[in-house]
């Protein structure tokens, strides 16, 4: 009996002393709606940065796809609104990074967003990016925009809180004005492009869903045709 415990105590010992990746590695995540799952890092990443209203289901299987900025063929999964990319060469929180997908899919539309109006400088009330020219403002009070801008981004320094920093990384910089478009659920909605994200304000929805985020990854990766 004793030995039996003996390899029990042993056992245990060594599962408490496994590292945190190796845990990480072994979690997995699977969708019943788009029959995909996520594990390892890609499922970290997704649980840690705001999970299915940030990034929606899983769409794809993990692929090795080529990267449109280096040429390079890299770890590649897609989900409803973004698509995460493996780039093991970097360190912790930035060995995954997050397709630019905003871009992307204004290529897809033939729109060039460095040719859509630029304003001259800030408004009162609202985030400016002088990198783009464009503002970032709420649409009602304290609800919309620049709120939903400020209180979402990827999880860097462990501190509570977004910084700039973090949503910066999660969402990039605006591509476009707010203005009235056509989404994929024909819909006319106030939109605004990023870099890595659409935002399209929902007045008729309670106040934590009037600002939600356009199915990007869906629409490049499938190809979908502009909503008309």
């Amino acid at each position: 009996m004793l030995p039996v415990l003996r390899v029990m105590f042993l056992l245990g010992l060594f599962v408490a002393l496994l590292p945190a990746s190796t845990a990480a590695r072994a979690a997995k995540r699977c969708f019943p709606e788009t029959k995909q799952c996520i594990d390892g890092r890609f499922e970290e990443f997704w649980t840690q940065n705001g999970g299915l209203p940030v990034f929606g289901f899983a769409i794809t299987a993990q692929a090795n796809e080529t990267n449109r900025d280096t040429g390079k063929k890299i770890p590649t999964q897609w989900m409803e609104r973004n698509r995460f990319e493996s780039h093991p060469e970097n360190k912790a929180p930035y060995d995954v990074l997050l397709g630019r997908l905003g871009d992307d899919r204004l290529r897809q539309l033939g729109r060039d967003w460095q040719k859509e109006p630029r304003e001259s400088g800030q408004k009162a009330g609202c985030l400016w990016f002088e990198q783009t020219g464009h503002n970032v403002c709420n649409q009602s009070g304290s609800i919309g925009f620049r709120t939903y801008w400020e209180t979402h981004g990827l999880e860097f320094d462990g501190q509570p809180g977004t910084s700039y920093a973090e949503s910066l990384a999660l969402f990039g910089l605006p591509l476009t004005e707010p203005k009235v478009e056509l989404n994929t659920s024909r819909d006319r909605v106030v939109t605004q492009w990023f870099e890595r994200a659409r935002f399209e304000y929902h007045p008729n929805k309670p106040a934590e869903f009037k600002v939600l985020l356009g199915l990007l990854g869906n629409e490049v990766r499938f190809k979908w045709a502009a909503p008309r």
